[in-house]
């Protein structure tokens, strides 16, 4: 209500009071008796009434720009703010993702150059993996053979380790010999069958003719036994020993 009364010019709202303050005299006066008498009187007071009614009207409307311009300028300070807010949580996303990005950047594995050959009895991991074509994976599976063999007395024998092929030979060498072997005459089933080239059935043909004849003196000995074949005593031959 009060909003639509300041749309009302000075002149008009002046006249609205001066209306109705008439109207209110003139009934009074009316129910009184005494209009007469007053004449006088009432010809000036409207006037005074209605100049304090507009400036107290005025006073409310300076009133109510100040507190709806204060409002305002609130607003738009606090849209400005959240704003900021938002650009300073956007600018701080992206320099932590920034971060993230530099901290876990690995470097790159470098690798051997042509004619490069190493000793496949003494390579470790990280010397393997600067291979062309070998990696953390075929790395690991060469160190592990290794170490159940003993020890590769040939390099044809990386074909055995799962995802090594035929193009990496050229890389490797045997250098050293193997470095670790079985006394046969000693080993149990257990540490026999561990190797990669016995099995359960080897490893008792074994246990079984040394309990029946003593002492294993040579690879010609086992040559009698069925479970092994020729090609077995070609390879056990490097890693048995019969002292």
């Amino acid at each position: 209500m009060w909003n639509d009364w300041f749309f009302y010019s000075r002149g008009q709202r002046r006249a609205i009071i001066l209306l109705l303050l008439s109207l209110i005299l003139l009934i009074a006066m009316l129910a009184s008796g005494s209009f007469g008498d007053r004449q006088k009187g009432i010809a000036a007071e409207p006037l005074a009434i209605a100049d304090s009614l507009y400036r107290k009207v005025e006073k409310d409307k300076r009133e109510y720009e100040r507190k709806y311009a204060y409002r305002k300028s609130d607003k738009k300070e606090r849209t400005a703010s959240t704003k900021e807010m938002k650009r300073s949580a956007d600018t701080s996303t992206y320099a932590v993702k920034e971060e993230k990005r530099t901290v876990y950047r690995f470097p790159k594995q470098e690798k051997f150059q042509q004619g490069i050959v190493v000793d496949v009895n003494t390579a470790d991991t990280l010397v393997l993996k600067k291979i062309p074509g070998i990696g953390s994976v075929i790395s690991r599976n060469i160190v592990n053979y290794r170490n159940r063999l003993g020890g590769f007395y040939d390099v044809s024998q990386l074909l055995e380790v799962k995802y090594v092929d035929s193009t990496l030979l050229v890389w490797f060498q045997v250098k050293s010999d193997v470095y670790r072997k079985i006394s046969i005459n000693k080993a149990d089933i257990d540490e026999l069958r561990s190797h990669p080239y016995m099995d359960f059935y080897k490893a008792k043909a074994v246990v079984d003719y040394r309990r029946k004849r003593g002492k294993i003196t040579g690879m010609s000995q086992l040559s009698m036994l069925k479970e092994f074949s020729d090609e077995d005593m070609i390879r056990l031959s490097h890693y048995f020993s019969f002292e």
